[in-house]
């Protein structure tokens, strides 16, 4: 069996680990380290990123043929029936890549990455399948049909069950409170709160929602986890958003307030990316860990530029971020040596 060099020091650590526990013994140990290899290409990023580019070139191929003026035309002559048939056209498609999907995962579980290809292009043929019957319906605005297919995306992605699928139905679902909260507010504010606060107790809900899922619903643990990431993703951009802009909708107003009023917004960021860091390092969430590391960071090179840019000289500006960044270039790397010596260590 061959794995990345990635999987391969996750397995080299579950083997150590057993073999101190006393859970296998050396023999075991030398056993499991003999029946796998390091692969020395990660097969699996070529395999993912293959299909994802031959997406793009079905879709340039298609575009490619709409561009071609005869079946331009022909095209013309199709699309002259009616949205309904449109909307089942497309909704038969979409079903068709699906099943074909699906039928794939049950006898090639393997080959994940073309898997969620054929998902992707269900997903596309949905989006214009909902399209077409919100002609049909004559929907009175983008937003309700957003949100349809939202709900659809996620029956799919939950039955299927498919990881890309519920992704789309949280980014649709995003888009959708997005579009709703602009077309309801006054003056830039929904219920007191400007677009990117809004967003800031929408990732909040999600992450929330995500950790309660992955207590009560085991068998779901993926679909919370990749809703924790959407969740952290959505709180901890909006919350840098806030640290930047406050809770101002009008750019006039905001441009007369000085930065310094709006350092509650970085504290409150901070605070928030260390307590992501805790609670990475108390249950070893890595998901939590990286945010709140990346975070603390963004937040405090924000500040930096804000609070010196215009009064520093340049040169000395940039020379006070080299050096920044080279002080945790280095102690990462050392922290990284340390890392790999006792791994080494534990393995003998």
């Amino acid at each position: 069996m061959k794995l990345s060099k990635r999987e391969s020091r996750v397995v080299e650590g579950a083997i150590a680990q057993w073999l101190e526990q006393g859970v296998i013994t050396q023999e075991d140990s030398d056993k499991l380290k003999k029946s796998y290899q390091i692969a020395k290409i990660d097969w699996s990023l070529v395999a993912k990123y293959s299909f994802w580019i031959a997406i793009v070139c079905i879709v340039f191929s298609v575009v490619s043929v709409l561009l071609d003026e005869w079946l331009i035309r022909l095209f013309e002559e199709i699309f002259t029936a009616p949205d309904i048939a449109k909307s089942g056209f497309f909704a038969l498609i979409s079903a068709l890549f699906y099943g074909f999907g699906l039928r794939r995962k049950k006898y090639a579980p393997d080959n994940m990455f073309s898997n969620e290809a054929l998902f992707v292009l269900g997903i596309v043929s949905t989006a214009l399948s909902i399209y077409f019957l919100g002609q049909v319906i004559q929907a009175e605005s983008l937003t309700k049909l957003i949100l349809m297919a939202s709900l659809v995306y996620g029956v799919l992605g939950l039955w299927i069950p498919s990881l890309i699928v519920w992704l789309c139905a949280l980014l649709s679902f995003g888009c959708w409170f997005g579009f709703e909260t602009y077309q309801a507010s006054e003056l830039g504010y929904f219920i007191g709160l400007s677009f990117p606060l809004r967003f800031v107790v929408f990732g909040a809900l999600l992450i929330i929602s995500s950790l309660w899922v992955q207590r009560r619903w085991k068998s779901k643990e993926d679909f919370a986890i990749t809703t924790r990431a959407v969740g952290l993703s959505v709180f901890f951009v909006s919350m840098w958003l806030m640290s930047v802009f406050g809770n101002y909708a009008d750019w006039v107003v905001w441009s007369e307030v000085s930065q310094f009023t709006l350092i509650h917004w970085s504290v409150l960021l901070l605070m928030a990316s260390i307590g992501s860091v805790y609670h990475g390092m108390k249950y070893d969430d890595e998901l939590t860990r990286g945010f709140g590391l990346i975070f603390i960071f963004v937040n405090l090179y924000t500040r930096f530029i804000e609070y010196f840019w215009e009064g520093t000289h340049k040169a000395v500006f940039f020379a006070i971020l080299a050096i920044s960044f080279w002080f945790f270039g280095t102690r990462a790397e050392k922290i990284y040596s340390i890392g790999r010596a006792n791994e080494k260590t534990k393995l003998k």
